[in-house]
């Protein structure tokens, strides 16, 4: 895996064609070529020499950066700091509406790698009882940049990415019982039934 292959130098480039063109590529041998330029004004087929690049392009797979991606930075930070408190033997922190609208605002500029480093800490601090997810973000935005980015989004889309995500987290702590949902909530079970298929969630998921 070749990782940050846009800031490689084109003498290492030259280097690194001569040994795949000498040495060949075992037919069970992938080479994957990960380009993390934020420059919009700048390809990977500009940042590489063309033999190079047309020599690893068999395929190419475009990921949308992180801050575009809508609920799934939750959904993402939910099972994360999930995975992480059952790492440290302790529980989860819960997400305040406040701080979905700031998980899902926040620019991100470290992508997926920022959210993991984000979720382990607040599982951290939870575990001491002190801090708060806010703070967390605060502390990176006055490290990277701007607190929110300038992708302006309708309050709509806010809102049912913080539902889904409680909906999901509460159907999670309850182990699918739509009773003891329905009761934490405050929902009668016919809205909850539609917001759950609204959202693609299936009690069978959490049973």
């Amino acid at each position: 895996c070749l990782e940050d292959v846009e800031a490689m130098p084109g003498a290492m480039q030259a280097r690194l064609l001569a040994f795949i063109n000498d040495q060949g590529v075992p037919p069970e041998t992938r080479i994957i070529a990960i380009c993390n330029s934020h420059a919009p004004d700048t390809t990977l087929e500009q940042a590489l020499r063309p033999d190079l690049f047309y020599r690893l392009g068999a395929m190419t797979i475009v990921l949308p950066p992180l801050r575009t991606r809508g609920e799934d930075i939750l959904q993402l930070f939910t099972r994360l700091s999930e995975q992480f408190a059952e790492e440290y033997g302790c529980d989860a922190p819960q997400v305040t509406a406040q701080e979905a609208a700031q998980l899902l605002q926040a620019p991100w500029p470290g992508n997926v790698r920022q959210l993991v480093n984000i979720a382990e800490r607040a599982v951290l601090q939870n575990r001491r009882g002190s801090g708060s997810i806010a703070s967390l973000l605060m502390a990176e935005n006055e490290a990277s940049g701007p607190a929110l980015t300038t992708e302006g989004k309708p309050l709509k889309d806010y809102v049912e990415a913080f539902e889904r995500m409680l909906i999901d987290n509460t159907m999670r702590r309850h182990k699918g019982s739509i009773v003891a949902v329905m009761e934490e909530l405050c929902l009668p079970r016919r809205t909850l039934n539609e917001k759950m298929a609204k959202y693609g969630l299936s009690r069978g998921d959490y049973v």
